[in-house]
């Protein structure tokens, strides 16, 4: 279950951030980037879009599509952002171990709080889990060749 979540997470950052600006980011927990992707858009509203186009959309009557292009432009860059960061996020960086400071949970792959007994991304718990460590010789990567 939690390789599909994963796997989904990437396209659910990127709809919500087709919604609105900052939206994709608020579900990634990019605080400062959902505010920055916020303020973007109510500034690309502000100064792109004519006065009578927020009038109408405001009032459900007939609107330009050419004078909301800028609204549409920064909610895509938005999505495209809030995908590439949650892709970014899936993937684990190369050649990273697991330390005393720093484990990843092995149901979903995210950094953890050691002093927890679940892991507060995919609710996990550790008590649950076997850890079978690696043979030597078996191919595996802790294995010797």
């Amino acid at each position: 279950m939690s390789d599909a979540s994963s796997a989904r997470r990437p396209m659910v950052a990127a709809l919500l951030g087709t919604v609105a600006a900052g939206l994709g980011h608020i579900y990634l927990r990019r605080w400062a980037r959902a505010v920055g992707w916020a303020a973007v858009g109510y500034a690309a509203v502000v100064l792109f879009v004519p006065e009578p186009a927020v009038t109408a959309v405001a009032s459900g009557g007939a609107v330009d599509p050419l004078a909301l292009t800028p609204v549409v432009v920064v909610a895509a860059l938005s999505a495209l952002d809030a995908y590439r960061i949650a892709l970014f996020d899936r993937r684990a960086p190369a050649g990273s171990t697991e330390t005393a400071d720093r484990a990843e949970c092995p149901a979903c792959g995210r950094p953890i709080d050691l002093e927890l007994d679940f892991c507060h991304w995919c609710t996990t718990e550790f008590g649950d889990l076997r850890v079978v460590a690696p043979q030597e010789g078996d191919g595996s990567e802790g294995g010797q060749r």
